[in-house]
């Protein structure tokens, strides 16, 4: 049955999303998925007329009184929830609103960044790098206040992306003097590497 998913609130702070294009991939998904429970209103007054007629024409036909009875408690069941799905769809009708409003002030925001010629999708795959840099960030922000210090799995997850690591180190959450070690490609050549101080990035 369709209801109200989520409040303004949360779909504008605290869903998936921590760079703008991220947060408009995410607030589209939810938008499809609000437009699709929208769908099901008219198709549950299809079906629920659909059994009326049914019903009464089983009441007009020699249809086995069982059958009959069978039918009259379908459609009771289904009148029953009537006024709570109704409600449940004007709920969903206000998210949706909701929903394009956020995502209005969110393109408003994205689209200068926009690359020539992308697509939504295209600006959001463009932007994985971004996106994974800030979280880790934000995770590696909240570890220092709360601890001190960021966690050993945070620095690691900072490692995986150059231009993260590079990012954190730009802004002082880890030592600017601290350097990735390489490994070899061939397995059986194992060796360990760290940059040469001219291929240092400043």
């Amino acid at each position: 049955m369709a209801s109200k998913y989520n409040s303004e609130f949360n779909y504008r702070f605290l869903v998936e999303g921590e760079s703008i294009w991220a947060k408009i991939k995410t607030l589209q998904g939810f938008l499809e998925g609000r437009i699709r429970a929208k769908g099901l209103e008219e198709i549950g007054k299809l079906k629920l007329d659909a059994k009326r007629e049914e019903y009464e024409n089983a009441e007009k036909t020699k249809t086995p009184s069982w059958t009959v009875k069978k039918l009259k408690v379908e459609v009771m069941e289904a009148e029953n929830w009537l006024a709570s799905e109704t409600d449940g769809f004007r709920k969903n009708d206000a998210e949706i609103e909701i929903l394009k409003k956020l995502l209005s002030e969110a393109f408003e925001i994205a689209e200068p960044t926009r690359i020539n010629g992308f697509s939504d999708e295209e600006m959001w795959e463009a932007n994985q790098a971004n996106e994974y840099t800030v979280k880790v960030a934000k995770d590696m922000q909240s570890e220092i206040i709360a601890n001190g210090r960021p966690s050993a799995m945070t620095v690691r997850q900072a490692m995986s992306a150059p231009e993260t690591w590079e990012a954190v180190k730009k802004i002082g959450l880890v030592p600017d003097d601290c350097h990735l070690i390489t490994g070899s490609n061939n397995p059986e050549k194992i060796t360990l590497s760290l940059p040469k101080p001219d291929e240092i990035v400043d």
